[in-house]
């Protein structure tokens, strides 16, 4: 296994806290720390705002030894966390295999998977046993009728079954994803948080994005979540600003869970704190969610070469996709970055017991 490689200093930042693993920063100053791996673009549900990470389709999938592969070459250039994706991640017969070929490219690592929850209750032990340290279920509404138009097809008792399961294993953390449909599940979000509140869950309110089968329909179903959005952060006691995750706001309940907002269109300071690449079932790079870009990796995976010239040839791969990272929105950060702090003030002037933070 490769123990040290030679990257141009100019584009890495050597960090203590990652020995001598460095850090991918794009011309954009923002450091490359997470990855996407979109596992299989194969689903047993058919949500209508699907946006299969913005990969077209693709047949093709890599096996658990070759995520391994990608996984310790990303992990060369400083990325420390890795959410398994898809499609559904658990319609893959071999996703514990997965997880654990990840895991063991070098520690300590911050694994979740992002899943429609159907298959949970089979997996959420043995997926824990590997090192899944989190989960984010998707949860779209608690009415049976509403869940199945959501989804074309899916088995709302099954999920909640998969969720209880879960929570008998030592997840950090588990969150329902929720996507706020405008007149189809936004007048249900605090039966949501209500719900997540009773089971020690946390929640990620997210904004119908225009990509993939979500463009189709986003303008009869978009939601800017402004309006819950005031709702709780007039019941909240702190905000913690996930200021390397798209600085996502996270508000505190009183009930001690969480409701982080994920608000991507439109949104400059969003794609400002963007921290992640994407990564195809195929093994192909993407740089962006809204990005034509791709960069292959197939020919590197199936060639002959040794392990470590797999790995070198791959960092280079990457390094190509880093710099393509772009973001998306392109406003004058500043006038945006002043408009959201006074939004903050605002709120703390309104409560003392009201705090803000950045991390």
């Amino acid at each position: 296994m490769l123990t040290a490689v030679s990257i141009n200093i100019s584009e890495v930042v050597l960090t203590l806290r990652c020995g001598e693993i460095g850090h991918l920063i794009d011309r954009y100053g923002r450091r490359l720390l997470n990855a996407r791996l979109a596992v299989t673009l194969r689903c047993n549900y058919r949500c209508f705002f699907c946006h299969s990470e913005g990969i077209e389709s693709r047949t093709q999938e890599l096996t658990p030894s070759e995520w391994g592969l990608i996984a310790t070459a990303l992990r060369f250039v400083g990325v420390e966390s890795f959410k398994f994706t898809g499609g559904e991640p658990l319609v893959r017969d071999d996703i514990v295999d997965i997880v654990r070929e990840v895991n063991n490219c070098g520690k300590p690592l911050d694994l979740s998977m992002t899943t429609n929850g159907y298959y949970l209750k089979e997996l959420a032990g043995m997926l824990r046993d590997v090192g899944l340290g989190r989960l984010n279920i998707s949860l779209h509404s608690l009415r049976e009728n509403v869940y199945k138009e959501i989804t074309g097809c899916g088995d709302l008792s099954k999920v909640l079954k998969g969720i209880y399961e879960a929570l008998n294993y030592d997840y950090r953390k588990i969150k329902l994803n929720v996507v706020v449909i405008k007149g189809v599940n936004d007048g249900e979000v605090w039966d949501i948080i209500d719900f997540a509140a009773r089971h020690g869950l946390h929640v990620q309110l997210i904004e119908l994005h225009p990509v993939g089968r979500g463009k189709h329909e986003f303008e009869k179903y978009h939601s800017t979540l402004d309006n819950i959005v005031r709702e709780i952060e007039e019941v909240s006691s702190k905000i913690v600003v996930r200021g390397e995750l798209h600085n996502r706001p996270i508000y505190y309940l009183p009930t001690g869970i969480t409701v982080e907002v994920v608000k991507p269109v439109l949104n400059p300071l969003f794609c400002a704190a963007c921290s992640r690449i994407r990564v195809a079932p195929d093994g192909a790079l993407k740089p962006c969610l809204s990005s034509n870009t791709s960069i292959s990796v197939i020919d590197i995976i199936k060639s002959n070469m040794d392990e470590d010239a797999k790995i070198r040839a791959l960092i280079e791969r990457i390094k190509q996709v880093n710099a393509a990272r772009k973001p998306s929105i392109l406003w004058p950060i500043s006038m945006c970055l002043e408009r959201e702090y006074m939004k903050l003030r605002k709120h703390v002037r309104r409560s003392l017991c009201y705090r803000v933070e950045l991390i």
